[in-house]
């Protein structure tokens, strides 16, 4: 009786001893792991991989030597060398677009942890710190600061690779901006300004952050030389708005339904400086009415008085030729000279205006080139082409 109670004995021993043996060797390893390693599960994201277990990417190393020694050449036991490790499992086509990230060559681990992280993604650290770690930061922090930085890098890039052009973006501009721009600004009917209809928004805007409003990577008129000619907008006479940089005073710098990039339409567009009451009194010189003021006068710069695009008087003679052929004042009744209003046929030296004083004497001087509340677009207040002679001459 006492052999047999020995024997039952001995055996439950040898039975728990043998079971406590049998253990897989994935949990033998990972508790074993875990002893020396406790930090590789302790933060808030953890690798997939990780829970199914350590021998499912390191299988080359002698667990049961400590320190362990790498049996398969392989940098620290694992199946394969980074990236080709990270493949079994992630979608290497994702990582090989067009437009790659730099930092896939320095390895994913100089992004990610390979065991767990308190960031998403298991990052080492959260955007956009982990970003500055190569990038500049000061690139990201001057006085404006695009919005779409507070959403995030990945708002508009990409980590790893893309197929659109450049930067890793994660579509082509302009239809990368219309995430939150409004497309009606930018495309569709009207005039487009030809960098924006080509997406090149960067060409104007820092795509971060700038120390100019609007992101613009210079003030104007010194951002819109780099396409317009710096020539054209300089000469004797500079209309103002050009001088202090007010481009888009009047025009839209991206699309508008008017010719041009205009803000409005002519003359309603000038009637924003000049004065609307000058230019709509009782009678109204046709160009004027029509809107035609670059008819006359030149919007940027030019050489002659009021931004004219010739000398005055051959500006009015370009509709008014037939003025020549008849009598006139400028022609006299003879047609053997009249009034000196410049160089009808030949170079003169201008006469001065002795109503205007400083002012060169031509048709303006007895006609209002824009509007008056006299016929003939009198200057002075006169019923008949004589009743205005007396304003100069004495009789």
């Amino acid at each position: 009786m006492r052999h047999s109670v020995f024997g039952v004995l001995l055996s439950c021993l040898v039975f728990v001893w043998t079971a406590s043996m049998v253990v897989t060797p994935v949990d033998a390893q990972e508790v074993d792991c875990l002893q020396c390693h406790p930090d590789l599960k302790e933060h808030k994201v953890i690798h997939p991989a990780l829970e199914m277990g350590c021998t499912a990417c390191h299988v080359g190393l002698d667990v049961s030597d400590i320190p362990h020694k790498v049996t398969n050449g392989v940098t620290k036991g694992l199946m394969a060398e980074p990236p080709d490790l990270c493949y079994n499992c992630h979608d290497q086509g994702m990582f090989e677009k067009k437009s790659r990230h730099p930092a896939l060559d320095m390895g994913c681990t100089t992004c990610h942890n390979p065991h767990s992280s308190d960031n998403e993604k298991m990052l080492m650290n959260s955007p956009p710190d982990l970003c500055y770690n190569c990038h500049d930061q000061g690139m990201f922090t001057k006085k404006y600061v695009h919005p779409a930085l507070e959403m995030g890098c990945t708002t508009c890039h990409n980590p790893h690779s893309s197929d659109a052009e450049g930067r890793m973006l994660v579509s082509d501009p302009p239809d990368l901006c219309f995430n939150c721009h409004d497309q009606s600004k930018f495309s569709g009917e009207g005039t487009i300004h030809p960098p924006v209809a080509a997406g090149m928004c960067t060409s104007c805007h820092s795509p971060h952050s700038e120390d100019r409003e609007k992101l613009l990577l210079s003030e104007p008129p010194g951002l819109c030389f780099n396409c317009h000619a710096k020539t054209k907008f300089e000469g004797a006479v500079v209309h103002t708005p050009v001088q202090i940089g007010m481009c888009t005073t009047c025009h839209n710098p991206h699309k508008s339904k008017n010719g041009k990039l205009l803000q409005s339409p002519l003359p309603d567009l000038c009637y924003n400086c000049h004065d609307k009451a000058e230019f709509t009194k009782k009678e109204i010189h046709p160009p004027v009415a029509a809107g035609m003021c670059t008819e006359c006068h030149q919007p940027h710069a030019g050489s002659e008085i009021k931004l004219l695009k010739n000398r005055p008087i051959r500006v009015c003679l370009k509709c008014h030729r037939g003025l020549l052929r008849k009598p006139h004042a400028i022609m006299a009744f003879s047609r053997t000279g009249g009034h000196p209003v410049g160089d009808v046929r030949k170079k003169k030296k201008p006469v001065v205006d002795p109503k205007r004083p400083g002012r060169e004497f031509y048709c303006g001087s007895c006609h209002n080139p824009h509007s008056s509340d006299w016929g003939r677009l009198f200057r002075y207040r006169a019923d008949s082409t004589m009743a205005l002679c007396p304003y100069c001459h004495n009789y």
